[in-house]
Order: structure tokens, then C-alpha cells, then sequence
């Protein structure tokens, strides 16, 4: 997807050539997969959930367009990395040691994108962040809910 400089408030190309702003961005990106729900009530919970999850653990929420920005990333490398088991595995472990946001979209990818992992990502956050079993819970519901976005 061809972009305009970065996720500072500037315009993407999305299919199609059609630009959006940030905020179209941002509702594609928490959206993905799952445009049917967008609007409803079933939808504003996942968002909620997934918003909560990334910004877990941190001092404040993070930016709209920064959650944009990592979790864009996160999917593109599970896409990428998935078909290759080890480089999946390297790459979140690399991820995880970041800690933060990178940390949280890194799992949130997996937890959505490889259905055959999410039980044991969802394991291994819960034992290294106990603290955040409930939002972690609350994101577990809603993709058991509308179902993994792939594989």
C-alpha cells in the first residue's frame, strides 16, 4: 500500500487509489477482517477490546495513530512470517522482549491471525503479565466472538 510520509494526520493510498485520513485508517486497521461489524454494537465492543489490550501496561493510551501504525505492522509480519513456523516464533519473541505497545500488537496479531497458536500466546502473556488477565480476557471474548480474521 503506497503512503504518503507517515501516520503524523497525512493521507494513505488504500485500494484503489482511494485516500484516507487518519481516522479512516484507523477504523480500517481496528477493523480488519471484520467490516461487517463496523458501527455496531458487537464491533464497538472489539474495538474497545483491542484499544484496551494494546494500551495495557502502558503509563498512558497511546496515540490513535501510533496504534495504527504497530498494529499495521504486527499483521503484516504474521502474514509474512506465518508460513515459515520458526521465523513466526523468532519474530515474536523478538517483539516480546520490547515490552509496550510492540509487545501487546505482536500478540494481538498472533492471538488473531494463527488460530493453531492462540492458546499458547494467550498462556505465555498470562503468565508474564497477570496483571492484565482481564483485558486479556476481554480480547480473548470478542475474537472468540467474530472468529480469527485468517488461518
Amino acid at each position: 500500500m503506497p503512503r504518503t510520509r507517515g501516520w503524523r494526520g497525512e493521507v494513505g493510498a488504500r485500494g484503489g487509489g482511494v485516500l484516507r485520513s487518519v481516522a479512516d485508517e484507523i477504523v480500517a486497521v481496528m477493523d480488519d477482517g471484520f467490516a461487517g461489524d463496523a458501527g455496531t454494537a458487537g464491533g464497538e465492543r472489539r474495538r474497545a477490546a483491542l484499544i484496551a489490550f494494546l494500551g495495557a501496561g502502558m503509563h498512558s493510551p497511546p496515540p490513535k495513530a501510533l496504534i495504527v501504525e504497530v498494529l499495521a505492522g504486527a499483521r503484516r509480519a504474521v502474514a509474512l512470517h506465518q508460513p515459515h513456523g520458526r521465523a513466526l516464533e523468532e519474530w515474536l519473541a523478538g517483539e516480546v522482549r520490547l515490552r509496550g505497545i510492540r509487545e501487546n500488537a505482536a500478540v494481538l496479531a498472533v492471538l488473531e491471525l494463527v488460530s493453531g497458536r492462540r492458546e499458547e500466546a494467550a498462556r505465555a502473556y498470562r503468565c508474564e503479565h497477570p496483571d492484565r488477565a482481564g483485558v486479556l480476557g476481554d480480547l480473548l471474548a470478542v475474537l472468540d466472538q467474530t472468529g480469527p480474521a485468517a488461518g
